[in-house]
């Protein structure tokens, strides 16, 4: 299919955080219900074209209809997971958190290893400024893909916003230094590197 599967940006998202890694903003909105899709045959074709559609909105700027249009597709076609994640994605820009989370719950169990979907939950977990649970999502998606950069990035810093540092944690900078090319997240994971690295000794003090 030629409709895009997107992870939300933490390169965007996160930017901010260079600044001295302040907490997100949490969800302000209070989001409408996702509704359960009856269970009627799938018409993968039209939900393809809807959700080609809604990826369309979605590049405009325009999310109210990205999310009706892919809300349309899971009518369509119930098991279509780029769907699901793209309406999570859609539902997180608009602060709708806790739906943003149900949808990309479906997504990720519609593809058990494709780590986009969980690294997005670990993203708006960590909008809301809830690292531990954001922590927790950005390994599983390190589970399904050890060299995905966005979830590397997001694992990284939510451990800075925790204070935390493990050896894990420098095998994970070491990988994500490798592919890294932003500068900023460069600086980042080189910063962090002496952060753990320093942590691992007063540990051992």
């Amino acid at each position: 299919m030629n409709s895009s599967l997107r992870s939300a940006s933490i390169a965007v998202s996160m930017m901010v955080c260079f600044a001295g890694f302040s907490g997100m903003s949490g969800c302000s909105s209070t989001p409408s219900r996702a509704r359960t899709p009856t269970h009627a045959p799938p018409r993968s074709g039209e939900a393809d074209a809807k959700i080609l559609q809604a990826d369309a909105a979605s590049a405009k700027g325009d999310s109210d209809a990205a999310v009706a249009l892919y809300r349309e597709a899971i009518v369509l076609d119930r098991d279509r997971y780029v769907a699901w994640n793209n309406l999570g994605v859609e539902l997180m820009k608009r602060g709708d958190y806790l739906d943003a989370v149900a949808a990309l719950k479906v997504a990720a169990d519609l593809s058990p290893r494709d780590p986009r979907p969980v690294a997005n939950i670990g993203l708006a977990y960590q909008e809301m400024g809830w690292a531990n649970d954001a922590l927790a999502y950005y390994e599983q998606a390190l589970v399904r893909d050890q060299t995905f950069l966005d979830a590397l990035r997001g694992y990284a810093l939510a451990e800075e916003m925790l204070g935390r540092g493990s050896l894990e944690s420098l095998e994970q900078i070491k990988r994500a230094l490798m592919i890294e090319k932003d500068e900023k997240w460069r600086t980042f994971f080189e910063r962090r590197k002496f952060r753990v690295e320093a942590l691992l000794r007063s540990s051992d003090l």
